[in-house]
């Protein structure tokens, strides 16, 4: 056949074609390997990193585990912690209760000078124990988490007066002056935790006076806060003294648990080393501030901003004179409910001396009984003791169907058990007020009028 140009380009077009064809399939068939080794590598790596995802998991689960186990034993230790410390409170309190209530009552009836002296020795004694005992327990409660804070409105002014009389009596018996500036501008009712700020104020010009051999400690309050804390809504307290002042290397340490200036410094002047500690957190955890400026030898400034809503009321008469506190006559009809002799005695020697008539049940069910067959203004209320303690019997006293003539009686509970823990139950109970030991007469005696 001759040879036809138009053919010859029409195989050489299909020879192309079927050599581009061939390498087309060939590059495909190559990536194909490629995709298919990828996504074996790829399921590899995915079982891999499935098994490692198992064995993760396995790993988490197992510290999830060992974790929980450990926080069981920890809330644990921490209950068993909070039992020992409200056991050792109660246990402490109880007897120190006989011991200061009798030291004050020969206080009171006793005109000697020198046993006079000695009693005073023995109450200053008792209540520096009782103080060693609450800073153990609200440090415990700071551990915790537990520590509450009140809001209510209260007289800062009479508050601050009634402190500064306080604590005159200890630094007349240094000879150290102790002095107060407090601002017109501060407001004289304010909303905050009387309680705590009490305690702070007590602590830190506590430690000024003991820290100070001469000189003077004051107390100066303003409703200004420093530039940098402004934004914090309170008053300014500065406690400044002449004293024995803090190394400048310690100051950063100074508010840390169980740690003073130096371990001389224990031996000398004594205490705890949590006094700082506590009264830090009381008022860093209501959103406060509290720092110190020292220099070794001439005395330190503690100062903090303590939160507190200031109030419009106006107190109708401020005088920085302590204001005595007047001991009415109660003619009253009262039942005590108490196991312990001791605290009978105390309580009965108060009550009498105020003029009510006392009757003593040894435990809850003897109180029951009694208050069956006879009427009573008011039932003071132990809360451990044998037989029916003093919760069981408040819910018996309560009840629609009690036995007891007058359902609504009030009852003040009167324990060594301090924790916010009891003080709740006790309400739950349907008791109507609180009174801790060792008593201190006049909240003994401000409740009962109170309530009758």
């Amino acid at each position: 056949m001759a040879e036809d140009p138009k053919y010859d380009a029409i195989l050489q077009t299909l020879k192309r074609e079927r050599l581009a064809r061939k390498a087309a399939e060939r590059v495909i068939e190559e990536k194909s390997s490629e995709i298919f080794r990828v996504n074996q590598e790829l399921l590899g790596l995915n079982q891999n990193l499935e098994r490692r995802i198992e064995e993760r998991t396995k790993d988490i689960e197992k510290s999830n585990k060992e974790l929980g186990i450990a926080m069981k034993i920890a809330e644990e230790a921490t209950a068993s912690k909070s039992l020992f410390l409200s056991n050792m409170s109660h246990e402490i309190r109880t007897p120190l209760n006989g011991i200061i209530g009798i030291t004050e009552l020969l206080l009171q009836d006793n005109q000697d000078s020198k046993l006079l002296k000695m009693l005073d020795s023995i109450k200053y004694s008792a209540d520096n124990l009782i103080k060693i005992i609450n800073e153990i327990l609200d440090f415990s409660k700071i551990e915790a988490g537990k520590t509450d804070f009140e809001r209510i409105d209260f007289n800062l002014k009479r508050l601050l007066n009634q402190l500064v009389s306080n604590m005159e009596f200890a630094s007349k018996g240094k000879q150290i002056d102790l002095r107060y500036d407090i601002g017109k501008e501060v407001p004289d009712f304010v909303n905050g935790d009387p309680v705590k700020l009490t305690q702070v104020l007590t602590n830190l010009i506590g430690n000024a006076i003991k820290f100070t051999e001469t000189g003077y400690v004051k107390l100066i309050v303003k409703a200004q806060r420093p530039y940098e804390y402004e934004h914090i809504e309170g008053v300014y307290f500065s406690v400044v003294d002449t004293g024995v002042g803090i190394p400048s290397n310690k100051l950063d340490s100074i508010f840390i648990s169980f740690q003073q200036s130096d371990s001389s410094t224990t031996r000398k002047f004594g205490g705890t080393g949590l006094g700082l500690t506590i009264s830090k957190n009381f008022v860093e955890l209501q959103g406060g501030k509290m720092y110190v400026e020292s220099e070794l030898g001439k005395g330190s400034n503690f100062q903090f901003i303590y939160p507190c809503k200031p109030l419009k009321r106006k107190a109708q008469e401020y005088n920085m004179a302590a204001q005595e506190y007047k001991f009415s006559k109660l003619d009253v009809n009262i039942l005590v409910v108490e196991d312990n002799k001791l605290n009978q005695f105390v309580a009965s020697q108060f009550l009498n001396k105020w003029g009510a008539r006392v009757d003593i049940a040894n435990n809850g069910l003897e109180a029951l009984h009694l208050l069956a067959r006879k009427k009573y203004h008011i039932v003071l209320m132990d809360i451990q003791m044998p037989e029916m303690n003093g919760l069981d019997a408040s819910r018996e006293i309560r009840k629609e169907n009690t036995s007891v003539l007058q359902r609504d009686i009030p009852i003040i509970a009167l324990t060594a058990n301090a924790f916010q823990d009891t003080k709740r139950e006790i309400f739950l109970a349907g008791m109507n007020a609180f009174v801790s030991k060792p008593l201190i007469p006049k909240d003994l005696h401000l409740n009962i009028k109170n309530l009758i």
